[in-house]
This record gives structure tokens, C-alpha cells and sequence, in this order.
């Protein structure tokens, strides 16, 4: 972080007041995290719901940091010794974006957001694998998409730069719009509209108009990419004419795959992805399509998506002593992510005998059991030759398998310790396993205990 300011200009564009220190001291790089926090750094003092920052204040970390960031109203309960520097703002949140809003508009660059249901962070990465073809990018780190993770993100731009790729998420009306007016795109990505976080929805219209406040952030003649194969995006179509980008499937996108082939706008290129399945080349076509829209060559397109591998837990290969293909994507999911998720493991081992590992897909509120039954109904339909089922809301799932009597075997506990022992008897060399849930119910440990044949 290079942020090239003065601690009088952070208390300015935070919204805050300068305590202590000289306006004119240099003010560069911030943290939030006690844990990571480098010597000279500043120290963002942020109140959540399950933590508050400012209980972390104390003599060790006034020494660490250059100074602090904190909220007028626990000035009165700090107790010294305190760093050489301080601010105090009235919401250590607010300022924060405040901050990153400001920093934002110091930079004439193509700075491109992504939301959607499923595949924005595979969408991001990939996106920034191909501009960095052609200079360096600014990205989100991980998954910092949040009302936290995108100011912070955001405050990572500096004058190296080219281009900036933003992951832009949503739980509740109001986010996008939010996250958008800090980091101020001026190209749109739409990659999918799903179930996801129903429960503080409680309808997909609600989802949708939330996804669609980035539109509000762009310029009315800005691109805007969308997946023409869905059917909520689809819709777009028509208010958008000629700034729609479109990408899927369908015929008439102008980024079309089919196979390892990507048509773009009648260019033709062959993408040997290391990512697996149908929902990696959704997410390939849409950074193609990003950036096609921004101008970039199609051979510089396939090396930025031939260059792109996986992060983990996100359809992440790995090894078992056994010999038998696992594949763990338990870093979220829905309705829908899980379905392409299965469906993509389906493809892949088409020869091995497969094995579904399902944990419950979490925040879909009062429509949870039925999207979880919906899930049981498909899943015995599938040539597979074992499920197991895990989590409280999989039950639903797991007593609509039951009722259809599928030729596969079932295996459904509440909680994975109780088939663990199982399921590692049933994998071998001729065996592919899936591993597919929401964050939350932590497969990873799960895979972990498998992998270990003691």
C-alpha cells in the first residue's frame, strides 16, 4: 500500500479530526489487524458485530504503529501510553470508505466490478491473469469484497497500476450500491444470478435488484458484461443495446465457448483451462469478455486464462494416498454453485466411480428446506455410486433421496464425524470425490480427516 498522503489530508477525506501529530507526517500504508500489523503502519481501529477493534489498543501496538484511527466516542476510555500520531473519527467504518472513495478518484485507469451469484472471484483472478499480459493490475485480495475488503482493496491503487479488477459481493439490499460508490467502476460484470443469501432477501427479485445497483456506478455508455445464458440477466439485454457484452453458451454471445474453444466476436482461440468444469469456462468467458471490452487482443486473452490456476477450496485438486481424484470446493454454496459443481465433477470423471461429499448450503432462510429437497430430488437422479450427507438443513435433501429408493448409497448424519470412517473405506483408485459446502460448515476438516490414513 503506497498511499503517498499526509495524516492533516487522512483526517480531511476520513471525515475526522487530527488528535495528536503533525498534519504534515507522512501517512502511506494502513492495517486493521493487530496480528499482521507492520512496524510504521497505521492502525484502523474497526468496531463489528462480534468485535471491536479498540480493545486491541494497548502499549505494544502504540509502539508499532505510526498512530491510530480511532472513534470519537472511546477517546475517553483509552488509556495511554498512546502512539505519536492520532485521529478520531465518528464512525471508524464510515471513514474508512470515505478514505478509499477519495484515494479512488486520484486514478484515471479502467476499473472493472464484478458481482454475481457464483463465480466472482474465479472471475476476478481470471480477469486479472489476462490484463496483467499487458500491465500491472490492482485486485481485490482473496475474497475482500465486503463493506470492509473493498475500501481496503480500493486503497492498494497506486500510480504503477493500469487497471483495477474489484469484487463487489451483497448480502442485504443497499451492498452493492455501497461497495460501488467506493470503488467507483467504469466496466460492469454480471456473472450469474442465484440463490444465494435468501435469508436476508427473501426472494430472488430482491437479490437481483441488489446486483443490479452496480449499474447506477457506471457511465451510461459504459460496457457491461453479462451472462446472456441466464435468465435473470438475460433480461438486460434489451435496456442495455449496444453497451451489452454478452457471454454464455447461446449462439448469438459475442464471447461464446464450447469445449476449450472461445469464440469472441468471431475470433477464434483454443483455452486449455487448469480450472474444471462448465461454471470455470462461464467464469473464462467472462473475463474474456471483460476484457474484450476493454480492448485487449484474443491471444493475450488465452494467455491470461492458460496462466490462471485454481485457489484452494475452490474446485481445488488434490492428491490422496489412495490414488482417488478428489476434488474440494467447499469455500461456499448455493443452489445454484452446487449444482454446477456437481455437474462439473460429473463431467470430469466420467470413467471412475464417483462419490458426492454434501454439507448443508447455509443463509436461505425460510427456503431452505425446500432448496434443499430440490437438491435431494436431482442428486437421485445422478450415476453416482455413494452420497454423504452432513449439516442439520441437509436432512431435507437427504429424506428426498430416501423416498425416490436411488440404486446408490446414502449415508446422512448431522454431523460428517459420525461416516467419516466410511467414507474413508470407500475411496480407491477407481474413485473420484467431491467435497461441496458452505463455508461454514468447514469441509476442509473434513477432507483433512479423509486424507489421513492413520
Amino acid at each position: 500500500m503506497k498511499l503517498d498522503m499526509k495524516w492533516g489530508d487522512a483526517a480531511r477525506f476520513s471525515g475526522g479530526r487530527l488528535v495528536s501529530g503533525s498534519a504534515d507526517d507522512a501517512f502511506n500504508s494502513i492495517s486493521t489487524d493487530t496480528r499482521t500489523i507492520q512496524d510504521g503502519e497505521v492502525f484502523w481501529a474497526l468496531k463489528g458485530e462480534k468485535y471491536d477493534a479498540h480493545s486491541f489498543l494497548n502499549a505494544e501496538l502504540a509502539k508499532k504503529a505510526s498512530g491510530w484511527i480511532v472513534e470519537e466516542s472511546k477517546l475517553p476510555n483509552l488509556k495511554p501510553p498512546f502512539p505519536p500520531r492520532l485521529i478520531a473519527v465518528s464512525h471508524s467504518l464510515r471513514a474508512l470508505q470515505a478514505l478509499a472513495a477519495h484515494h479512488r478518484k486520484k486514478f484515471d485507469i479502467p476499473v472493472i466490478g464484478i458481482t454475481g451469484s457464483n463465480g466472482k472471484t474465479t472471475t476476478k483472478e481470471m480477469l486479472k491473469s489476462i490484463l496483467s499480459e499487458l500491465g500491472p493490475v490492482c485486485s481485490s485480495p482473496g475474497n475482500w469484497n465486503n463493506q470492509i475488503g473493498v475500501p481496503l482493496s480500493v486503497l492498494h491503487l497506486d500510480s504503477t497500476h493500469r487497471w483495477a479488477v474489484f469484487e463487489l459481493a451483497d448480502s442485504h439490499p443497499g451492498d452493492i450500491k455501497e461497495v460501488s460508490q467506493i470503488a467507483q467502476p467504469t466496466l460492469a460484470v454480471f456473472t450469474n444470478i442465484g440463490p444465494d443469501h435468501i435469508e436476508f432477501y427473501g426472494n430472488m427479485e430482491a437479490n437481483f435488484k441488489t446486483k443490479l445497483e452496480l449499474l447506477d456506478y457506471v457511465s451510461q455508455d459504459a460496457p457491461v458484461v453479462i451472462n446472456s445464458d441466464d435468465p435473470w440477466l438475460s433480461s438486460l439485454e434489451g435496456r442495455l443495446g449496444g453497451r451489452a457484452v454478452t457471454f454464455g453458451e447461446a449462439p448469438l454471445c459475442r464471447v461464446r465457448f464450447s469445449g476449450e474453444e472461445i469464440v469472441i466476436d468471431r475470433h477464434k482461440i483454443i483455452v486449455h483451462l487448469k480450472a474444471l468444469g462448465k461454471l470455470s469456462k462461464y467464469n473464462a468467458a467472462a473475463a474474456a469478455a471483460a476484457a474484450w471490452a476493454l480492448g485487449v487482443a484474443p491471444e493475450a486473452i488465452r494467455l491470461g486464462l492458460e496462466k490462471y490456476a485454481p485457489f484452494a477450496m475452490r474446485m481445488e485438486r488434490v492428491s490422496h494416498p489412495s490414488g482417488c481424484e478428489i476434488i474440494l470446493d467447499a469455500y461456499n454454496a448455493n443452489p445454484a454453485s452446487m449444482k454446477a459443481s456437481i455437474e462439473s465433477f460429473m463431467e470430469e470423471f466420467p470413467n471412475k466411480k464417483k462419490i458426492l461429499v454434501l454439507g448443508d448450503m447455509k443463509e436461505l432462510g425460510e427456503q431452505s428446506v425446500s432448496f434443499h429437497a430440490e437438491l435431494g430430488d436431482w442428486l437421485s437422479t445422478l450415476p453416482v455410486d455413494k452420497i454423504y450427507l452432513a449439516g442439520p438443513e441437509m436432512k431435507a435433501a437427504a429424506e428426498a433421496i430416501a423416498k425416490r429408493k436411488p440404486p446408490f448409497a446414502l449415508n446422512y448424519k448431522e454431523n460428517p464425524a459420525d461416516w467419516i470412517n466410511e467414507l474413508k473405506k470407500s475411496i480407491n483408485k477407481n474413485s473420484a470425490c467431491l467435497f461441496k459446502a458452505s463455508r461454514a460448515m468447514k469441509f476442509e476438516n473434513v477432507h483433512a480427516a479423509v486424507k489421513d490414513v492413520k
